[in-house]
């Protein structure tokens, strides 16, 4: 038997601290149904992203001066002008789409079409800074040509929460390219990295409150397909989502068998609790 009159102080912190992490293990062994309706956080390897943003710098430090580009930017400036002060008329808005698709080949013509990817990632780097500067409201004309509607995509996709941008500056910095590749007639991500994808489909999948379910899957495939992490979890939450929590707790039970994680097994548990209460309710 142990004689407590014996022992120092520091050896009655060590005992104590034993029992402690001794009762933590034991309540995390004992298995606690968990509320399963958050979805994962979007992870993303931090080294591609640095080398995407500093791709992205670099190729906005070559974009031409040339009077195509130039045309250009001030075409999709005017759109931005426009998209900032609805409404507008759809004639004024085809009018805008012609001159951009000729100032768009112009400029491929002149100086090839890695130059479009050039002028992309200078407004990339110009719009990111003024959206990511104060309350992410345009601060003078420039840069209410530059966002256009951008702020309120924000606020849509909740970029933004409670004043404070939330979402990864690489998800910003792709739903803005994005945009910038629909104004200009281009394939929605077209000339987007593997993280880049992944930043954009993820955040779409994962932080879409609001968006149809389906939406939602359509992008959690595209994320996945990117080489996302993350998505099987999100997938077997979606089924929670669509009404079927028994479906739910079979995905988090077999991705518990396979991970081991004691979280996957609480929210398993969390939704198979929320079947039976769904399976009870008159």
């Amino acid at each position: 038997m142990i004689s407590f009159a014996a022992v120092t102080e520091s050896g009655l912190k060590l005992l104590c601290w034993i029992l402690a992490v001794g009762l933590i293990v034991a309540t995390l062994a004992v298995p606690q149904p968990v509320n399963p309706w958050e979805m994962p956080s979007l992870v993303l390897d931090r080294a591609a992203v640095s080398d995407a943003i500093r791709f992205d710098r670099a190729l906005a430090a070559e974009a031409p001066d040339s009077e195509e580009a130039q045309a250009l930017r001030s075409l999709f400036l005017d759109h931005g002008r426009a998209e900032a002060n609805p409404p507008y008329s759809i004639d004024d808005y085809n009018r805008r789409q012609i001159a951009i698709h000729h100032a768009t080949r112009a400029l491929a013509e002149r100086h090839g079409r890695s130059a479009l990817g050039m002028l992309r990632a200078q407004a990339v780097e110009e719009a990111t800074e003024a959206f990511c500067d104060g309350d992410h409201e345009p601060k003078n004309e420039e840069e209410v040509a530059l966002l256009g509607g951008f702020t309120e995509v924000a606020r849509t996709y909740q970029l933004i929460r409670g004043g404070e941008v939330i979402a990864p500056e690489l998800t910003i910095r792709s739903l803005y390219k994005a945009r910038w590749n629909s104004i200009h007639r281009q394939p929605l991500v077209d000339g987007f990295s593997a993280i880049e994808l992944q930043s954009y489909w993820g955040w779409l999948a994962f932080h879409g409150w609001g968006k149809p379910l389906e939406d939602r899957r359509d992008a959690l495939v595209s994320f996945q397909k990117a080489g996302g992490t993350g998505a099987y979890e999100a997938a077997a939450l979606f089924e929670l989502l669509a009404d079927r929590p028994e479906r739910a707790a079979t995905r988090l039970q077999a991705l518990y068998e396979e991970r081991g994680e004691l979280r996957l097994r609480n929210l398993g548990l969390g939704a198979l609790h929320a079947a039976v209460s769904q399976s009870v309710t008159p």
